[in-house]
């Protein structure tokens, strides 16, 4: 999917055209999120998940800024009202541009599911369209004299090493090693400078998460290649080093840094530097930021710095993506006592026993804390199986589970499909189960829907969730809904979020009657998955 400024109506392809954000696919880590930056796709970050985001493109006199947010908690993303400032297009100059959403597919071997556009807003933004927009800390780097004190946004500058000299074109120096840093107060999401080479060689960088001329991350880049350096106590590391992507003389080049939810991006003209992101905690709280140069005819403009956070702008306040959580336990099991099967076992909360309401499978109480599948690898649970416990508030039901999936280990031939079914009837439920497999690199949540007595496989909704579920490692899946509305949680990150009008437009809601405990078939079936701690709360 992209959706953006396009120099055309319908774009014949969007990854080459404009300033837009691209949802691309990532097989196991499910979606990597992309910018348009010059002629190339910047990737922010992998792992995004099937849920509701609000992408916000400012466009500027050359280029734009992009923003995104999804709810609490979501991976890569901001929480609304904020957004994160994904990343600094410079140089896109369309004369003209449309908005546009175009999606190419969503689907696999005959899956298909509709994308769902909530609102499309085009606003002129009085705070965005000033310079530096959002930054909280900018400056051109040009003019004349030295660099000083002054800012043209926020802050002081502070020359820790040697002399840089503003000039007309931008700041250059002539010394071997010059740097210069400025502390916007809070610390920066996104890092961002122009470079222009002249002809002799020379290098220049980005500085943040610095607290003194002793403590910093520099990214340098030159016309031999890209290094990443941390600094700890004036003592230089080498993180990692990059001899395929260089500076070009006599060129204008985008250096930026993505800095948020723990994870370091270091791009050269929106191509990803080292072909990996970093995850590291020193000095993350540090908030200093600034330039680095080492001579030579080198000049760096357009300096600026975005929190890792920043607020939606008032003039386009859309609604925050739909989740609501229950208030009031009415079933809780901890599975602890009498050792039997789980039909007719009372939960350790409520006032109904659970059954067997669908399918022939076993699940096995063992009074210590668990409830196990009863399957191995030799002869696995023969398929759907759902265990439910009455419910008598049709309008919405919050479920959560732990699941342990058997095995310790790819390669043993075990599978996880346990999860949660919410049930109206015999015609009309829906079934949220794991899918753990040898054959598939990642792990996945899938939603199967019967309505109306009619089941189509390819109608399934899945979100890939790469290493969150592993063989043997126990994980949390909750899941609320209202009857339209889902929400889906596995260690407390919302991974998935749909409506069921999204499947199929003319259905009524569901009515919940019964909540419980599912096994599924998904090419194949569970070997010995373990239920503890399930709860249903109103």
């Amino acid at each position: 999917m992209a959706v953006g400024w396009f120099s055309s109506e319908a774009p014949k392809d969007p990854l080459v055209d404009g300033c837009g954000f691209i949802v691309h696919a990532a097989e196991g880590e499910n979606g990597e999120l992309w910018t348009r930056v010059g002629d190339r796709c910047l990737s922010a970050f992998r792992q995004l998940k099937n849920i509701e985001v609000h992408y916000l493109i400012a466009l500027r006199e050359s280029g734009a800024v992009y923003y995104a947010a999804a709810m609490e908690g979501a991976h890569g993303l901001a929480a609304v009202p904020m957004m994160r400032p994904i990343a600094i297009d410079p140089f896109n100059r369309d004369a003209s541009v449309y908005a546009g959403v175009h999606q190419c597919v969503l689907g696999q071997i005959g899956f298909r599911v509709d994308t769902r556009v909530h609102a499309i807003q085009i606003q002129r933004l009085e705070d965005f369209a000033r310079p530096f927009g959002t930054a909280h800390a900018g400056d051109s780097l040009t003019g004349n004299g030295t660099l000083g004190d002054t800012v043209e946004l926020r802050g002081n500058w502070r020359i820790l090493n040697g002399r840089v000299y503003r000039t007309d074109a931008g700041a250059l120096t002539g010394d071997d090693h010059a740097m210069a840093i400025l502390d916007p107060g809070a610390s920066s999401g996104l890092v961002h400078v122009l470079v222009d080479t002249g002809q002799a060689a020379a290098a220049a960088g980005l500085v943040w998460r610095a607290r003194n001329h002793e403590n910093f991350w520099l990214l340098k880049v030159s016309v031999e290649g890209c290094d990443l350096l941390r600094v700890e106590q004036g003592v230089e590391t080498a993180v990692a080093s990059d001899k395929q992507r260089r500076l070009k003389p006599n060129s204008t080049h985008s250096l930026q840094v993505l800095d948020a939810h723990g994870q370091i991006g270091c791009y050269l003209d929106g191509d990803r530097l080292f072909d990996r992101w970093f995850e590291s905690e020193f000095l993350e709280d540090a908030t200093c930021v600034g330039i680095w140069l080492n001579g030579g005819g080198m000049r760096l403009r357009d300096f600026e710095a975005h929190p890792r956070e920043v607020g939606m702008p008032s003039e386009m306040q859309f609604d925050a993506p739909w989740v609501r959580f229950g208030e009031g336990v009415e079933y809780a099991d901890d599975f602890v006592g009498v050792t039997s099967g789980l039909a007719g076992r009372a939960p350790s909360k409520g006032t109904h026993s659970w059954e067997r309401t669908l399918g022939v499978g076993f699940v096995d109480v063992d009074g210590m804390g668990a409830a196990r599948v009863r399957g191995t690898k030799e002869s696995p649970d023969p398929g759907r199986s759902l265990y439910t416990l009455p419910w008598d508030h049709s309008e919405f039901a919050d479920l959560e589970v732990t699941i342990t999936p058997p095995g310790s280990a790819s390669g043993q031939r075990h599978y996880c499909r346990a999860g949660l079914v919410f049930w109206q009837d015999d015609a009309n439920y829906l079934t949220f189960t794991a899918y753990l497999d040898d054959v598939y690199d990642g792990a996945s949540i899938a939603l199967f829907t019967k309505r109306h007595d009619f089941e189509e496989l390819y109608d399934a909704v899945w979100t890939m969730l790469w290493k969150k579920i592993a063989w043997g490692r126990p994980f949390q899946l909750r899941i609320v809904f209202d009857g339209e509305r889902f929400v889906v949680f596995v260690d407390g990150e919302p991974v998935m979020q749909r409506t069921l009008t999204d499947l199929y437009p003319d259905d009524p809601r569901l009515r919940i009657t019964r909540v419980g405990l599912a096994t599924n078939w998904e090419w194949g079936t569970d070997t010995g998955s373990v239920f503890s701690a399930f709860t249903a709360r109103r």
